[in-house]
Order: C-alpha cells, then sequence, then structure tokens
C-alpha cells in the first residue's frame, strides 16, 4: 500500500510546486504501474499509462479537495484512464525483451538453458491469463483488477468507478462467468 500523503505536499501540488509533483509521483510510481500492469499485462503499455496519469494529475491536480483521501482520487484518475486506454499493438506476439518474473531478459533466460521449461510456462502461463482478462469488455477487466489486484470492496469498486453497487456486482459476476467459460474450454 502506498504511505500516507502529507497534507503540506498535497497544497504544494495544488499551487503547481514542481518539486512537489515530482514528490508526488515518486510515492505513487509503484502502486499506479502496479495498477496499470494488471490491466494491460504488459509494461510498455502500463509505463504510457502512468506518464498519462500523471500529466492528468499535473492537469486537474486543482480540483482535487485536500479535505478528502488523496487515495481514492488517484485510483479514480488512474483507473479512468485505464478504462479509456485504447490497445493497438497486437496481442499474439511475445518480445524477446519480456522480463520474467525473476527481472530476466526472455532472449537471456533461452540462451541461459536454466530452468527453462519452468520458466517458459511461467511466461506461458501470464499470456493466457493476459488473453483472458483482454477477452472481458474493459469495464468488467477493471473490475477484476480492482477487485482481486487491488482487493478493493464492492462498495470502494462503485465509488471509484462511478457505478452502483448493483451494476459492480453484476460486471463482476458476468465477468467471473465469462472467464470461467473461457477456462472450461480449454
Amino acid at each position: 500500500m502506498v504511505e500516507m500523503v502529507d497534507k503540506n505536499l498535497l497544497i504544494a501540488c495544488k499551487k503547481r510546486d514542481k518539486h512537489a509533483l515530482t514528490e508526488l509521483c515518486k510515492v505513487y510510481e509503484r502502486y499506479l504501474f502496479n495498477l496499470c500492469m494488471a490491466y494491460t499485462g504488459n509494461s510498455h503499455d502500463a509505463l504510457d499509462l502512468v506518464q498519462e496519469i500523471y500529466i492528468k494529475i499535473f492537469r486537474f491536480i486543482d480540483k482535487y479537495d485536500v479535505k478528502k483521501p488523496f487515495h481514492p482520487w488517484i485510483r479514480k484518475v488512474a483507473v479512468n484512464t485505464c478504462l479509456n486506454f485504447k490497445r493497438a499493438s497486437p496481442t499474439n506476439v511475445i518480445s524477446l525483451n519480456t522480463v520474467t518474473s525473476d527481472n530476466l531478459i526472455l532472449e537471456d533466460a533461452l540462451a541461459s538453458n536454466e530452468d527453462l521449461e519452468e520458466k517458459l510456462e511461467k511466461i506461458e502461463l501470464k499470456e493466457s491469463m493476459k488473453e483472458l482478462l483482454e477477452k472481458l469488455p474493459s469495464r468488467q477487466r477493471m473490475i477484476i483488477v480492482l477487485r482481486y489486484f487491488e482487493d478493493l470492496s464492492y462498495k470502494d469498486i462503485s465509488l471509484t468507478m462511478d457505478q452502483p453497487l448493483g451494476t459492480i456486482k453484476t460486471d463482476l459476476y458476468r465477468a467471473r462467468e465469462t472467464l470461467r467459460k473461457y477456462l472450461t474450454k480449454k
């Protein structure tokens, strides 16, 4: 979880203090990257989304009310940015520059020949999960990310996405059913 952000830092950000904005980005960079990574499934798109979120924070920080918690506000900006994201790249291509779970580049992992089969299975599993999530409509995919990657309650998801609680529950149910159908077909 992200550390508490100092109210004075937020006030300085609202005054367009560049140092304060940089500090705020440092506090949230890992959180935002992990959220975007869970949504997009690849680091390149996740980094692009984080940059877009930073731009939106800079543009709209003056609309943030410092009397309210900051984390839900920035999460909402991130979720909306992810939901508006349109993927233009092919989905069936695995780059040799893909970073594996143990921070090795796939090309190096292939060359090392050490536990190669296990590493390839992990990459295949990750790719399969990414493909499954991509089959969901973007709203359902985001609900899955917020529920299972962010561990948010239904109420928090409802507030974050500006949707009625019943709609969130229905979309989550439909997303689970869709994923279940895809998994039983394989």
